[in-house]
């Protein structure tokens, strides 16, 4: 087996710690790794992105101030436009809800458009530029004055096109392992015709062409469906915003925050593996933190690198510390440190 390059970047706050320890483990399984762990900085020096090119792999921490500036290149510059978000409950989770065994889902975020990374203005040299801009009521945007701000949500052909088309290989992909094989479209196209509305139709039709089960939810109703039924969730297609804060609810239905891993995807083969939440700075340098999510973020960067069977092993070893229940963090109940649940997941892997 080919020797893979791991770049590993650990952010800020709990980063560090959750990543040390993720690759222990990885060092830790006897596959043909290495870890580089170039600097970070702002801006993010260039030796640090060319080894991120060339890796097979790159694993980032956690981001807050000080380390916003990589998560920016990672994913904005890079153009990391699909965001892979799996919700699953592992028996052994302190998931909130009454019976959640059966969750798998995975929640696809469009990365690119949207309202993300932001594009703002002052409100005045929008009423300058486009002051008959009207709501469906008639009324101008002249009408709100010109003290306060703008932002502008972005939604193009090409972006749904390519995002639909990537929700469908994932569906076919989890329907070929006995999952429904079906695309759930989130949007609020009822309130934004146009924008959302240009989305959901797009989406659909490329869904259906696929010869794939479609549905649509505006974003409160889904929100919604996703703690009253998760089980019936496959392929949950987010716009920006929406995926952004529906990953946080069904990580939350899972077990948590610490629990939930990423994959972001762009052209030409570029992708980078990260835990989705941040660097809670409240529990930093106290070497509790959950490192599970970066544990199964590092699973699905052993897929990406072409170690199926190897990422599916690492997966069924977090299931097992779970079920066995005698080595977990705080967060979920129990009173390991971040290295010793790290160290149990490697000890079930072997």
């Amino acid at each position: 087996m080919a020797m893979k390059t791991i770049v590993a970047l650990p952010g800020e706050g709990i980063g560090p710690e959750v990543v040390d320890a993720t690759c222990e483990l990885l060092m830790g399984t006897g596959l043909p790794l290495k870890i580089l762990t170039p600097p970070q900085g702002a801006p993010l020096p260039e030796e640090t992105k060319r080894a991120a090119r060339e890796a097979d792999g790159v694993l980032f921490g956690a981001a807050g101030p000080s380390t916003s500036p990589v998560v920016s290149w990672l994913r904005w510059e890079m153009a990391a436009w699909a965001g892979v978000r799996p919700i699953r409950f592992f028996p052994g989770m302190r998931s909130p809800l009454a019976d959640p065994d059966g969750i798998d889902y995975v929640l696809l975020r469009e990365n690119s458009e949207g309202l993300y990374p932001g594009r703002e203005g002052d409100l005045a040299d929008l009423v300058r530029l486009m002051p008959n801009l009207h709501d469906r009521t008639g009324r101008t945007v002249k009408e709100f004055g010109t003290e306060g701000r703008f932002a502008v949500k972005i939604v193009t052909p090409r972006g749904a096109e390519r995002i639909a088309r990537f929700a469908c290989d994932l569906a076919r992909k989890r329907q070929a392992r006995g999952k429904p094989g079906k695309v759930t479209c989130v949007t609020k196209s009822n309130v934004l015709p146009r924008t959302d509305g240009l989305y959901d139709e797009i989406v659909g039709r490329i869904v259906r062409e696929a010869g794939l089960a479609f549905e649509h939810f505006h974003v409160d109703d889904a929100a919604r469906r996703l703690v009253r039924f998760p089980k019936a969730m496959d392929v949950v297609l987010c716009m920006n915003l929406y995926g952004d804060i529906l990953s946080d609810l069904g990580a939350e239905t899972a077990g948590g925050l610490g629990l939930a891993p990423s994959a972001n995807f762009g052209d030409g083969g570029w992708a980078y593996f990260e835990s989705v939440h941040g660097s809670a700075p409240d529990i930093a340098g106290k070497g509790i933190a959950n490192p599970t999510a970066t544990i199964l973020s590092a699973a699905l960067m052993l897929e990406h690198m072409g170690l199926g069977a190897e990422a599916l092993r690492l997966e069924a070893a977090v299931g097992r510390v779970y079920r066995d229940g005698k080595v977990l963090t705080p967060d979920q109940g129990g009173s390991a440190r971040t290295r010793d649940m790290a160290q149990a997941v490697l000890a079930a892997y072997r």
